[in-house]
C-alpha cells in the first residue's frame, strides 16, 4: 500500500481541458445527432412494429440505451467541473445546455415507453425475452407499466421544457443562493468569512464551546435574514412538483419517489413504524448525551457535537491506510479497486475556497470509472465519508459492465453499498481501540450516524409530508414552515433539544431535488438494508463477499423486496427485518451506556 499525498482528482484524464473540452463538445454533438437520429426511426418504424418486426424496436432501445449513457456521462462530469469551482462559468452554461438534452432525453423515454405499452401481449412477450433484452428486462417492464399513468408524449414534453426554467431553475437558485451565504466568525483569533457547510462543521466539531456557540448563532441570524427569499424558491419547487402531479392525475404524493427506488410504499412505512418501536433506546441515548454535556439549555448541535472526541487528527494518509486494511480484510477485489481508485487520482478531497459544499460519488458510465468529491478536515468522520464514497464507487465498478438501463438503480440500494462501508471501517476500528476515551469517541460517532438515520432523516420525511400537504392550499410563510419543522422535531426528540435548528429546510439540499422527490427517506431505507447485510455478513464471514457482489450486480433487476428474498433470503415486508437491522445500532448505545455510567453523576 504505497503512501499517497494527492488529495485532488483528474478530471483531465477523462476529458482533457474540462467543461471547455473539444472531446465533450463532440460527445455532447454527437448525442443531438443521436437524438434526431432515433426519434426519426420512432417516426418511420411506429407502425410497423409487430411480431414479424421487432428488430426496428430492438434497435431503438439499444440506441436509447446509447444516449442515456453519453448524456449521464457528461451530467456528471459537468457536476464534478462545477463542484471544484463554483465561479466556473464555462460548466454553468453547459449544464443549463444539458438540462435542455435531458429534456429530449425524457422525451424520448416517454415514447419508447408509449412503443412497448402498445404491442399486442404476444410480441411484447417475444420480445422481452429476446437474449439481448432480457438483461434490462426489469428496466422496460417498470416503465411499460409506469407509462401508463403519465401523460401523452407531447404533453410530457411540454413538462419536461418547461420544467427547465421551472422546477429545475429553482433548483439551481437554490444552489446559487446557499453558495452566497456567508457566516462571519472569529476563528483562532482572526476574523473568517465562512460558508454554511463550514460553519456547520465548526458548530458540530470545533472543541471551542464559544466558537460552537457562535456558529450555530450565526447560521441561524444568516438564514433568518435570508428565509423569506428561500421559502419562496422551497413554495416555488413544491407548487411546480404538485402541479405537475395534478396534471398527470396523481393523488399519492409518494407515488414518483416509490417508482425511483423500487420498494413498495408499505415497506418504506414498516420501516418507519419500527424505528418507532424502537425510540425508546434512541431517547434513552440522547438524554445521556445531553446530562453528560451539562448544558443548561440543549441545542441542537449538543446532539450531534462529539463529548469525547478523538486527540489527535486522522491524516490523509492515514485515512487511506485505515480504508484499505479493512476493504481487503473483507475482500481482496474490494482492497484492490480502493487502492486503484487513490492511485488513479479519483478523488478530490482537498480542503480550500471555491468547493461546492456537498460530497458526492459520479459515475462514468463510457469511461467505465467513478470520481468522488468531498472536502476532508481530518476528523474520523472525513475517513467514514470517504469509506462511504468509495462503497458508492464500487458500485459503479460492479455494474459498469451491465447494459446502461440495468444501470439505474434507486437510492435506497444506491446507499446499502456506501453505508455498508461505513459500517467495515468503523466497526473494525471501534473493535482495535483498546482507549476508552476513544472508544466512546467512535461508538458516539456511530451512534451520531444511525440517529440520523433512525431520526433527522425520518423527521425530514415527516415534515416534508406535512409541508406538501399544505402547500396544495396554497404558499407557506417562514413562520408556517417553522412551525411544521418544529411539531415534528419536538415529537421525536420529545423536547429534550430547547434550541432546534428550525432552518435546516434551507440548508439541505435534499428538499429542492428537481428530479428526486421526497428525497431523504431513500437513505434510511439504505442504512437499515445495508445494517441488515453487514449483519448477515458478520454471520456468515466466508463466501458472502461474492453474494455481496452479486446482489449490488442485479441492483438495477430488482426491487429492493426481490434483491433481500433472492440474496439474503429474507423477507423486508415483515417486521422482523427491520427491527434486526436496528439492533447494531442498539448494541452501540448499549455499550456507551455502560462505559458512561461512571462518567454520569445526578444533580
Amino acid at each position: 500500500m504505497n503512501q499517497l499525498v494527492v488529495q485532488n482528482w483528474n478530471l483531465n484524464s477523462l476529458y482533457e481541458g474540462g467543461s471547455r473540452s473539444i472531446q465533450l463538445a463532440k460527445l455532447i454533438s454527437r448525442i443531438v445527432d443521436q437524438l434526431y437520429i432515433v426519434n426519426d426511426e420512432i417516426r418511420v418504424h411506429k407502425m410497423a412494429i409487430g411480431k414479424q418486426n421487432l428488430q426496428p424496436l430492438l434497435s431503438i432501445v439499444q440506441q436509447f440505451q446509447l444516449i442515456l449513457s453519453e448524456w449521464e456521462e457528461v451530467d456528471e462530469f459537468l457536476l464534478c467541473s462545477y463542484s471544484e469551482n463554483v465561479n466556473n462559468s464555462s460548466a454553468i452554461s453547459l449544464i443549463e445546455k444539458n438540462d435542455n438534452l435531458k429534456v429530449e432525453i425524457d422525451t424520448l423515454k416517454v415514447k419508447v415507453s408509449q412503443l412497448l405499452a402498445s404491442l399486442p401481449e404476444d410480441a411484447w412477450n417475444e420480445f422481452i425475452n429476446l437474449k439481448e433484452i432480457q438483461p434490462i428486462s426489469f428496466y422496460l417492464e417498470k416503465q411499460k407499466k409506469d407509462i401508463c399513468d403519465r401523460l401523452p408524449a407531447e404533453m410530457e414534453r411540454l413538462i419536461s421544457v418547461m420544467s427547465v426554467n421551472g422546477i429545475k431553475g429553482w433548483e439551481q437558485q437554490q444552489q446559487f443562493m446557499l453558495s452566497k451565504l456567508k457566516i462571519l466568525l472569529e476563528v483562532a483569533g482572526h476574523k473568517e468569512s465562512v460558508s454554511i457547510g463550514q460553519a456547520l462543521n465548526y458548530a458540530i466539531h470545533s472543541k471551542d464551546d464559544t466558537l460552537r456557540k457562535h456558529a450555530s448563532q450565526g447560521i441561524k441570524e444568516v438564514c433568518e435574514a435570508e428565509a423569506a427569499s428561500f421559502a419562496s424558491v422551497f413554495n416555488h419547487i413544491a407548487g411546480s412538483r404538485l402541479d405537475i402531479y395534478e396534471q398527470r392525475g396523481w393523488t399519492n404524493l409518494l407515488k414518483e419517489a416509490v417508482e425511483q427506488n423500487d420498494i413498495n410504499e408499505e415497506t418504506i412505512h414498516l420501516a418507519i413504524a419500527s424505528i418507532d418501536e424502537n425510540k425508546k433506546s434512541y431517547i434513552t441515548y440522547i438524554q445521556r448525551k445531553l446530562e453528560l454535556s451539562r448544558t443548561k439549555r440543549a441545542s441542537w448541535f449538543d446532539l450531534v457535537t462529539p463529548l469525547f472526541a478523538p486527540v489527535e487528527k486522522i491524516s490523509y494518509n492515514e485515512a487511506r491506510k485505515i480504508i484499505l486494511t479493512q476493504f481487503y480484510r473483507f475482500s481482496e477485489k474490494l482492497g484492490r479497486f480502493a487502492e486503484m481508485a487513490f492511485e488513479a487520482d479519483w478523488i478530490e478531497s482537498e480542503n480550500r475556497p471555491n468547493k461546492a459544499e456537498s460530497g458526492f460519488c459520479t459515475s462514468m458510465p463510457l469511461s467505465k470509472e467513478s470520481r468522488i468529491f468531498f472536502t476532508y478536515r481530518e476528523t474520523y468522520q472525513d475517513v467514514l465519508t470517504l469509506a462511504h464514497e468509495l462503497g458508492h464507487a464500487y458500485h459503479n465498478f460492479i455494474i459498469h459492465n451491465e447494459p446502461a438501463l440495468a444501470q439505474q438503480t434507486g437510492i435506497s440500494v444506491a446507499e446499502t453499498a456506501s453505508t455498508f462501508m461505513e459500517n467495515l471501517v468503523l466497526d473494525a476500528v471501534i473493535g482495535q481501540t483498546t482507549n476508552e476515551q476513544d472508544k466512546l469517541a467512535l461508538l458516539e460517532m456511530k451512534i451520531k450516524n444511525g440517529l440520523m438515520y433512525v431520526g433527522a432523516v425520518p423527521n425530514m420525511f415527516r415534515f416534508e409530508q406535512a409541508f406538501y400537504e399544505k402547500r396544495k392550499q396554497g404558499p407557506l410563510s417562514v413562520l408556517e414552515i417553522n412551525e411544521l419543522l418544529s411539531s415534528v422535531e419536538n415529537s421525536f426528540y420529545e423536547g429534550q433539544i430547547e434550541d432546534l435548528a428550525l432552518y435546516k429546510w434551507i440548508y439541505t439540499s435534499h428538499f429542492y431535488d428537481a428530479e428526486k422527490p421526497f428525497y431523504n427517506i431513500p437513505y434510511t431505507i439504505g442504512y437499515l438494508f445495508s445494517n441488515g447485510i453487514y449483519e448477515m455478513a458478520n454471520l456468515e464471514p466466508n463466501g458472502f463477499e461474492a453474494r455481496y457482489d452479486e446482489l449490488l450486480r442485479n441492483s438495477g433487476r430488482m426491487t429492493v423486496e426481490q434483491l433481500a428474498q433472492t440474496f439474503l433470503h429474507v423477507d423486508i415486508s415483515k417486521r422482523e427485518f427491520w427491527h434486526a437491522s436496528q439492533q447494531p445500532l442498539k448494541d452501540a448505545i448499549d455499550e456507551y451506556m455502560r462505559l458512561t455510567e461512571k462518567y454520569f453523576v445526578l444533580d
